[in-house]
């Protein structure tokens, strides 16, 4: 069966064939809308964001403020967005932007704390206070109200009136959301002892240095005489001042006054300078107050998690720079390689170092440090990685002043791990390879046999690589000896060339000389100059040595000498 169904797309009606496709209904207006264009979320907690989409268009991507990629949705007709977890960072418009349109309008996001205020009521006799939001959460929205810690169950509103005359700790909460209320306060405030820190609890880095930020309030009739700091597990009995204490000494540092500020610096921590710390007060009355419970502080070093024994070039290894507690402000950490920094090439996120893969290269020892904390580094831990045989060489025995008979021993050289359990030894021969030997080093005499380019093949149970070639003898004695061998013929030449001229010169000189003089002279200086001659002169300078050559070549010219002379006596 086939029907016509008509559609409109943003004003325009298109005609859809739909094939054995039944639409319950088709209406005109944007394709994606949204039940609400406001979200307001409690820090902590989680919202939606509504959204609904034609099945047939509903392909897109949630943005937030159009540049931010959120998350993609291609699936049903219900593109509503969910945030987990709120905070600051998640306030903005967020839209949900198909893959042919981005004109949606959006849903704006805002993230608020609960927070409690104390209003004058214009009534000594009693306090107004109120639970507050910066945007609305809504008007079927209950609060739960808490006295000293217990619930008061017969208030629910926005805001109570309280006892002027007593003092005690209220605080409050969103109904469903009691794990996300504030901190209590005291109320009325003017009748009130109260110390606040800006911190629960501090993981510091061992050696480094730390602020536990403090403010303290106090009733208008009394004086405050002294403010210290103590340690409430070492002596929560009996109070006393940390830089009395003998392992407390140069570590304390006291940065507040008698009005309100009570901010205590710890310097140098040492692993025993954990535990929880609270402000005592004292009145020229004698009262005295504590402001329990205090802040813990949790001591900690860098110490990089051993890897494995053992990882094979290849595999991919993460080194994990690791703390006993989390380090607040966001800490950056550094790596180090045999002390150097680690280079770019790896990828770092958060305390890991990812090597993928891990090459030969990368073994070695690493440490870790935070970034402002250089000097207070890990431990050391050893990274061994197994790989074939690399960087294999060849090298030679004597290095120079090899001639023929000399006893040369070649030696091949590798990295490897495991390490090298065989070495093979080759000589080339034209196209082919001719297997000389085995073992690191081989030794043999020079000969017109042994000459020739060697190299090595170093193999170990993950593989095998081959070194580059040697020339035996080394390049640079062949050089001399051509050198050697070169000089010598151009001797020869240059001396059967002064022959040749001295002869010509005097036959011209020589007029009244015979045919048969000229004929004797020509024949002797082609004997000289004959190729075969020259050759046969080479062949004899290859079997002898030079003053052997030089000699039959001086007989030679004092024989044709002597032959001219007795020609020229005769006539």
């Amino acid at each position: 069966m086939q029907e016509n169904h008509s559609m409109c797309f943003k004003g325009i009606c298109i005609l859809v064939v739909l094939f054995y496709l039944q639409l319950p209904a088709v209406q005109c207006g944007p394709i994606v809308t949204y039940s609400t264009t406001t979200v307001c979320g409690l820090k902590g907690a989680s919202v939606v964001l509504p959204c609904k989409c034609h099945p047939l268009f509903c392909g897109g991507v949630w943005h937030k403020n159009r540049r931010q990629r959120v998350r993609e949705h291609s699936r049903s007709h219900d593109c509503s967005l969910h945030i987990d977890k709120l905070t600051d960072e998640h306030t903005g418009v967020y839209h949900f932007e198909m893959h042919y349109d981005r004109s949606t309008s959006g849903i704006t996001v805002t993230v608020t704390d609960v927070e409690m205020k104390e209003v004058d009521a214009g009534d000594e006799n009693q306090t107004n206070v109120t639970c507050s939001t910066s945007c609305s959460l809504g008007s079927h929205i209950k609060y739960v109200w808490y006295k000293n810690g217990q619930t008061l169950q017969d208030k629910s509103t926005a805001s109570i009136l309280v006892p002027g005359y007593t003092q005690a700790s209220y605080s409050c909460a969103v109904k469903g959301y009691e794990r996300l209320r504030p901190p209590a306060k005291c109320v009325p405030h003017k009748k009130c002892w109260g110390v606040t820190y800006s911190f629960e609890s501090i993981c510091v880095l061992l050696g480094s240095s730390v602020d536990i930020p403090c403010t303290y309030v106090h009733p208008n009739y009394d004086t405050i005489n002294t403010t210290f700091w103590f340690n409430t597990q070492k002596n929560n009995n009996h109070p006393e001042y940390l830089n009395l204490a003998d392992e407390y000494k140069n570590h304390v540092e006291y940065h507040g006054n008698k009005k309100s500020s009570c901010t205590l610096r710890l310097k140098d921590i040492r692993a025993g300078h954990s535990g929880e710390y609270a402000l005592r007060l004292t009145t020229k009355e004698g009262e005295t107050y504590s402001g329990l419970p205090g802040v813990n502080i949790s001591v900690t070093a860098v110490q990089v998690l051993t890897p494995p024994e053992a990882v094979t070039e290849g595999e991919r290894v993460t080194l994990i720079c690791n703390t006993t507690c989390t380090l607040s402000n966001d800490p950056t950490f550094i790596w180090y390689k045999n002390g150097q920094p680690v280079t770019n090439k790896h990828t770092t996120r958060d305390n890991k170092l990812h090597l993928n893969p891990v090459s030969s290269e990368d073994a070695g020892s690493y440490s870790c440090a935070v970034r402002g904390h250089e000097t207070l580094s890990s431990n050391i831990a050893s990274l061994n990685v197994r790989h074939k045989p690399t960087h294999v060489s060849v090298s030679i025995s004597p290095s120079d002043g090899i001639e023929e008979g000399t006893s040369v021993t070649l030696t091949c050289s590798s990295d490897a791990n495991p390490p090298v359990h065989t070495y093979t030894w080759y000589m080339k021969s034209g196209a082919e390879s001719l297997v000389r030997g085995t073992g690191e080093s081989i030794s043999f005499n020079v000969t017109s046999d042994t000459s020739g380019l060697y190299y090595c093949e170093a193999h170990n149970e993950l593989g095998s690589q081959n070194s580059g070639d040697a020339a035996v003898p080394p390049k640079e004695g062949l050089v001399i000896s051509i050198a050697v061998t070169s000089g010598i013929i151009i001797a020869v030449m240059l001396a059967l060339m002064l022959v040749f001229v001295r002869r010509y010169t005097m036959a011209r000189e020589g007029t009244s000389t015979t045919q048969e003089v000229h004929s004797d002279i020509h024949d002797n200086t082609y004997t000289a100059l004959n190729p075969r001659t020259i050759s046969s002169e080479y062949d004899t300078l290859q079997g002898t040595a030079q003053d052997s050559v030089y000699e039959n070549l001086q007989r030679r010219e004092t024989q044709s000498t002597e032959m001219e002379l007795n020609d020229l006596s005769k006539k």
